[in-house]
């Protein structure tokens, strides 16, 4: 059976065939013969071929592709007949009839590729020429991108990718068909740099001698004259001219001779290298239509590639070549056609390059001879017929290409359009995408040289698009490379910060928002954060970008204008996202430690364990093999790949074996930066880096000013030793970057420092470097004085050491010296605006005859004269304060470079969350500002979302860390946006109802103090605050302001109490007499509430019932001590101590604090002390009786009846209702209801709890007081007495001057139990029940009382009591 393949072969032959005859017939009226016309001949043959077998595999791939080609190159068919012709090349890639296997592949591929690249047609109208420029772009695509693509030799892969360039840059064709070469490009560089690390690096030996360097070149030619003046070009003879897409040159002219424009292939000439001046004049009409571009070199060595223009592939559409190309030699071009040729290269100069394809094929290295192809076919040197292997493309043609892209970025050069520039910066892009550049040794060099400088350059463009393009680029490198480009970071980032914080009118709005989102999409780089502060804030030389940084966003961050834009947003984001990732590994540290817990809980059963782990792996195994098979099993070049991409991982499988051995040896161990003892230094160590930075920069100030001055600091602060080290400080002076070059100058010229001169020289390696270069390395560290002497002691200091280092060249010294001078004076002679006034500048035999019989009697060598002379004429040596421009420019990124190659542009990665603790402690104050001021300021439901989100995890990072203070921070800041603290009382529900964002605020400060309490410290006293507000308002819920009460029938009180008249007394009048004075409208107003204010107050008490205030007291058993006795300090804190409160605000935290006491029955010890001196205080201290006393008294028992129970405590509780007995008098018999009630629960419950005789004592004489109305002891009584008349004393002091034996105890406070010891024998205390006045005692008046209203006293009750009726109004208390 045949193979189907033929029959397409067969189809194809017969319509581009039958297109050829048409169009003879339509031309000349006549048949055309088969046998005379080469193409249809070599066509009839191929068919002979075909009928004769039966697998199109039989046969070479350029046995059927040949006709078809010569098609392509031939300059007698028209477009449309090239352009079928192209189709069929199309088709048999896509439907692979090429078998990438096959030996004869290679050779039929660089035969297309040749042919396609200078595909020649006769020109029609302009729309049908570029249909077959379109159909050039496709097949060149389809070629690259399938699998016998990878057969192309470098130089086939550099001519493909110019001719898609030529296209893109050309102007004068439509846009669809430049965009359509774009996208070509865009995917040809995909493929190219995604196979990049199935490349292997040449080794350097190899690189040397055979490779001859392929050149690419950017220019542009627009000028209309230049295009009017070639459209009349002459032709050769047998050529008919064109009516081109582009002026250019002639498309048979295959010559270097060619007049009007240089062709574009470099034939093997090996003697190139000495014919650059012939070339030159040869190929001048390009040359000024574009300049060749490339990396550094001159354009002296770029032409001398142009000498090798190709005799080789132009016009390869006849098979005698060379005869033809003789023929076009000989021919002068005199005569003019009437019909025009096109062809790819007829579009204008826009690129030249490439090299020989003979001379590459000799440079095979090593590895290279046998490649294995994708699928595995091993090719040796004997695969060809000649003998020499066709070598497959591999980094050379990828490095030409990238230092082309760099090369097309320059802004500089004045070839580089915008478009050129766009377009290179967006390739450059895809490159980065697609490869990991950074394990390239020759791109990196690139990278960090050209590419770099010309972004930077970029970045002060105005126009939007290409400094949005500059930034994505380096945003590329940056985040795969950053490790090599220490310095040129540093520089990025000063520069986006400049960006943001230059004052200029000019400067778009939009650059500004696009460098800080540049730093926003750096700082979320993992570790990129704690990356810049190891490496530029912990490095003695480098700015302190991370806080200069985190200034800069968070002073960005507050609008000057009180408008939130898109700016103040994206600061703030920057500062979050250093929150969010250190939140993130808090969060991971966390599940980490529980998974561990788990874990230890598992191992206890391994066995189910491993069982399941080898189902999962067997899974995933058969998973990924059915992946593989699938992706090998598509038939990989059945049709046209999607992208370069997709087709790299095509020919990726048959380099897998070769990649796994070279990645195992890049994995370096990473190197150590000077400064740090380790690897991961520690964070004392960075502290301590940091402080020596700080005085560095201190010391570097005062050298700048006076030298001397600077060094002594120094030296005081021991960085520097005394007795001065030369070889120290010449060190210092020369790693500094910071001192000022004039101040080094004067400093190391000075005569009492010759010694350190000697030391500062040798700093420098001078060895293989010629005088002037070394003198131009010398004089590039710092100024030379202007004085003779000083300049004298100068240099021969460094001609001492040059000499030295360079073996000691010339007669003597001084010969080395006179050079050196004499390069100086040339120097100025050359370049000095002065001089060059008054004196022509010196010539080269000037120069030779100043220098004659100087070194020591004899000559120098001319040779190297000479090269001084051109070097320093040149390039000036410029002094480091004199330069500016781009002299300055060129200086600093030099500088840079060179500080870069040493063990200063160490750059260290850092594992994620290193660090986290020392960022945040610098970070959390400006973030915590901008938070508070967006969320203050912003009125999007989003914004104040983010800004929540980022209140939340600073508090858990500061939980996480243990750090109070920042919590603190953060929940007073918070506690403002309630707006309860601001607030008055009457309209606290209606202002906090209708406050969403006091909403929002109050649910985060709750529920933080509710995660996160342990860590709380001084923030307790404002979240206090804030429950007595809501207390004050009545928004708590009701089981906060319902208390225990021993007497009421309920068993519970309120703590608010309703007022009654008997309450307010005459208020009642006032406020009827205000009532019946009222008009009409503000009557109806104060009868009842608004509706909206009742809503207010419902959707308050909502959003407090969702806080949850009363967890705190119930959770507050979890709390850690310390925290417990802050919350416990700041509910003390609201008491009796001012000259006036609010009773009902001190009875409220009382309750709370009681409330919590009893929920921390577990560590009651720990806080009892607290407790009880805050009891003692209020009972003792009270003059008169009043609602708060009542509570303390209720309160005292509460916790005496819960806490007998505990054996550690109860001898301590019990001494503790001494405190009872120590009241005045008048205001126990007062409270002798609750007492009795209370001593009776107590005696009830836990009687078998009370142990000595002594507590007992207690109990009973405390039921003589209350009972039948004896006086407490006066051994208590008396000294508490005393105190009234001294005024206001501290517990302490109270607590001591209640010892009658007066004793004078060191510490402040009694303990319970020397009160005990002091007062608790019968025999001291004195029952006085005799003398007792029973009128005095108050005792019946309270028992008639009683009477009257036996059982049933609530608070409200009408009776008039001595203090009873003081609420409301402020009591005056002791103390």
């Amino acid at each position: 059976m045949v193979d189907k393949n033929i029959y397409i072969v067969q189809g194809e032959i017969n319509a581009v065939v039958g297109a050829i005859k048409r169009n003879a017939r339509w031309s000349t009226h006549t048949h055309l013969d088969e046998e005379r016309d080469p193409l249809l001949h070599s066509f009839s043959l191929l068919k002979e071929v075909l009928n004769n077998i039966t697998e199109l595999s039989e046969i070479e791939p350029n046995v059927f592709l040949r006709p078809f080609l010569e098609v392509i190159r031939s300059e007698d068919t028209t477009g449309p007949i090239t352009g079928l012709a192209l189709t069929s090349v199309n088709k048999f890639l896509s439907y692979a009839l090429i078998d990438p296997s096959h030996e004869g592949t290679a050779e039929g591929m660089e035969n297309m590729a040749d042919a396609v690249t200078h595909a020649r047609f006769v020109g029609t109208d302009h729309a049908s020429d570029e249909v077959v420029l379109m159909k050039i772009l496709q097949v060149l695509r389809t070629l690259l991108l399938t699998p016998v693509g990878a057969h192309l030799t470098n130089e086939s892969v550099c001519e493909i990718m110019q001719s898609c360039f030529r296209i893109c840059f050309e102007m004068r064709l439509s846009e669809l068909l430049r965009k359509s070469a774009e996208h070509t490009l865009v995917d040809m560089v995909q493929l190219l740099f995604t196979r990049l690390p199935q490349f292997k690096e040449e080794p350097k030996s190899y690189m040397g001698t055979n490779m001859k360097k392929l050149k690419m070149r950017a220019g542009g030619m627009s000028e209309s004259s230049k295009w009017k003046k070639q459209k009349r070009s002459p032709r050769p003879p047998r050529h008919v001219t064109k009516v081109s897409p582009g002026p250019e040159q002639p498309a048979a002219s295959a010559s270097n001779t060619t007049g009007n424009g240089v062709t574009f292939i470099d034939a093997p000439s090996p003697s190139s290298s000495g014919s650059s001046e012939n070339v030159s004049s040869a190929v001048s009409p390009a040359t000024d239509s574009g300049l060749e571009l490339s990396s550094q070199t001159t354009s002296k060595e770029d032409l001398t590639d142009l000498d090798q223009v190709a005799s080789l592939g132009l016009n390869a559409g006849i098979p005698s070549c060379e005869a033809k190309v003789t023929e076009n030699q000989n021919q002068p071009e005199l005569q003019e056609g009437k019909i025009q040729s096109a062809s790819v290269e007829s579009i204008p100069e826009v690129l030249e390059e490439c090299t020989s394809v003979a001379e590459h094929s000799d440079s095979a290295s090593v590895h290279d001879m046998d490649y294995v192809n994708p699928r595995g076919v091993r090719f040796t040197q004997s695969s060809q017929k000649e003998g020499a292997a066709l070598v497959p493309y591999g980094l050379p043609c990828i490095r030409e290409l990238f230092r082309f892209l760099i090369s097309l970025t320059n802004p500089h050069d004045r070839h580089n359009s915008e478009v050129m520039i766009h377009m290179g910066l967006q390739l450059l892009t895809v490159a980065l995408e697609s490869a990991p550049i950074a394990n390239c040794q020759p791109l990196l060099g690139l990278v960090k040289e050209e590419l770099c400088r010309h972004l930077f350059q970029l970045l002060s463009v105005e126009r939007l698009n290409l400094y949005a393009t500059s930034l994505r680029v380096c945003f590329l490198l940056f985040e795969s490379m950053r490790e090599h480009l220490k310095f040129q970071l540093e520089m990025y980032v000063k520069k986006l910060m400049e960006i943001i914080t230059v004052e200029n009118p000019k400067m778009p709005y939009e650059m500004k928002e696009m460098a800080l989102e540049a730093i926003v999409q750096l700082w979320r780089i993992p570790s990129f954060v704690t990356e810049l502060y190891i490496n530029y804030d912990c490095d003695y030389y480098c700015a302190n970008l991370f806080e200069e940084l985190t200034k800069l966003l968070s002073k960005n961050a507050f609008p000057v204008s009180g408008q939130l834009y898109t700016v103040h947003l994206l600061s703030l984001e920057a500062l979050l996202t250093v929150i969010d990732s250190t939140e993130a590994h808090c969060q991971a540290k966390v599940l980490s430690n529980i998974h561990q817990q788990e874990k230890e809980v598992v191992k206890s059963s391994p066995e189910t364990m491993s069982s399941t782990k080898e189902t999962s792996n067997n899974n995933e195994r058969v998973l990924s093999e059915g992946k593989s098979s699938s992706a090998v099993s598509e038939p990989a070049g059945a049709c046209p790949p999607t992208s370069g991409c997709l087709m790299a991982d095509h020919m990726k499988e048959g380099c897998m074996e070769l990649e796994g051995g070279s990645e195992a040896a890049e994995k370096s161990i990473p190197r150590k930066p000077t400064r740090f003892s380790c690897i991961l230094p520690s964070p004392q160590e960075l502290m301590q880096i940091k402080k020596k930075k700080k005085l560095l920069i201190t010391g570097t100030e005062q050298f700048n000013q006076k030298p001397k001055k600077g060094i002594q600091f120094l030296q005081e602060k021991n960085l520097l030793a005394t007795p001065i080290d030369n070889n120290e400080v010449a060190r210092w002076l020369r790693e500094n970057p910071r001192l000022d070059k004039k101040m080094i100058g004067e400093f190391v010229s000075d005569r009492k420092n010759i010694d350190l001169l000697e030391s500062f020289v040798g700093t420098f390696s001078f060895q293989g470097l010629r005088l002037d270069e070394a003198l131009r390395l010398y004089l590039e560290a710092f100024r030379l004085p202007g004085e003779a002497p000083v300049i004298q002691r100068l240099l021969e200091a460094f001609t001492e050491h040059w000499r030295k280092s360079n073996g000691s060249p010339f007669a003597n010294s001084d010969a080395c010296f006179a050079l050196a001078y004499a390069v100086i004076m040339l120097n100025t002679d050359q370049h000095n605006h002065n001089v060059r006034k008054q004196n022509v500048p010196m010539t080269l035999e000037e120069f030779r005859k100043n220098l004659k019989g100087v070194n020591g009697g004899k000559d120098f060598e001319q040779d190297i004269l000479e090269d001084m002379y051109h070097a320093i004429k040149n390039d000036e040596i410029v002094m480091p304060e004199e330069q500016t421009g781009l002299v300055k420019e060129n200086y600093i990124w030099n500088v840079l470079l060179h500080r870069g190659a040493t063990d200063e542009g160490i750059f260290l990665h850092v594992p994620p969350g290193s660090y986290d603790h020392d960022l945040f402690t610098m970070t959390w104050g400006p973030t915590i500002a901008a938070l508070s001021y967006v969320f203050d300021k912003s009125l999007e439901e989003t914004i104040i979302q983010k800004a929540i989100s980022g209140f939340r995890k600073c508090a858990m990072i500061s939980a996480h860390y243990g750090l109070s203070d920042v919590f603190d921070n953060l929940i007073i800041s918070l506690c403002k946006f309630t707006a309860l603290s601001s607030e008055s009382i009457e309209n606290l529900p209606t202002v906090f109802g209708s406050n969403p964002k006091a909403h929002i605020a109050a649910k985060t400060v709750f529920h933080l103090a509710h995660r996160h309490g342990d860590i709380l410290r001084e923030g307790w006293k404002n979240i206090m605050e804030a429950m007595l507000q809501l207390f004050r308002a009545e928004l708590l819920p009701k089981a906060m302001v319902e208390v225990e009460d021993f007497v009421d029938p309920n068993g519970k009180i309120y703590l608010q109490r309703e007022e009654t008249p008997s309450n307010r007394g005459e208020s009642t009048v006032l406020s009827f007499v205000s009532w019946l004075t009222l008009s009409g409208t503000e009557q109806s107003g104060m009868r009842g509430p608004s509706t909206e204010t009742q809503e207010a107050k419902r959707t308050a008490l909502e959003c407090i019932k969702q806080c949850d205030p009363e967890k705190l007291i119930t959770e507050s058993k979890f709390l850690q001590l310390e925290s417990l006795q802050e919350l416990m300090k700041a509910l003390i804190s609201v008491t009796p101590d001012e000259e006036t409160y609010d009773e009902e605000d001190a009875a409220f935290c009382l309750e709370m604090l009681l409330r919590i006491v009893l929920e921390n029955r577990d560590r009651v010890t720990c806080v009892w002390q607290t407790v009880r001196d805050h009891l003692y205080h209020l009972c003792v201290h009270a003059v008169e009786f009043c609602f708060l006393v009542e509570r303390a008294v209720v309160g005292l028992l509460r916790l005496a009846i819960r806490l007998l129970r505990r054996e550690e405590i109860s001898a301590q509780v019990l001494l503790s209702l001494r405190i009872l007995l120590m009241m005045k008098p008048n205001v126990l018999s007062r409270v002798s209801h609750e007492v009795a009630y209370g001593l009776h629960e107590l005696l009830k419950t836990n009687a078998a709890n009370i142990h000595s005789g002594d507590d007992w004592y207690t109990l009973f004489t405390l039921l003589e007081c209350i009972g039948s109305g004896v006086k407490p002891p006066a051994a208590l009584q008396v000294t508490a007495r005393a105190d009234n008349d001294t005024g206001a004393q501290s517990d302490s002091e109270v607590s001591s001057s209640y010892h009658p034996s007066d004793m004078s105890l060191d510490r402040g406070y009694t303990s319970d139990s020397e009160v005990y010891a002091d007062h608790g024998k019968p025999g001291k205390m004195h029952r006085s029940v005799t003398d007792v006045d029973v009128m005095n005692s108050g005792w019946l008046v309270v028992s008639s009382q009683w009477a009257s209203a036996p059982r049933s006293r609530s608070l409200t009750s009408p009776i008039q009591w001595d203090g009873g009726g003081n609420r409301g109004k402020k009591v005056k208390l002791l103390g």
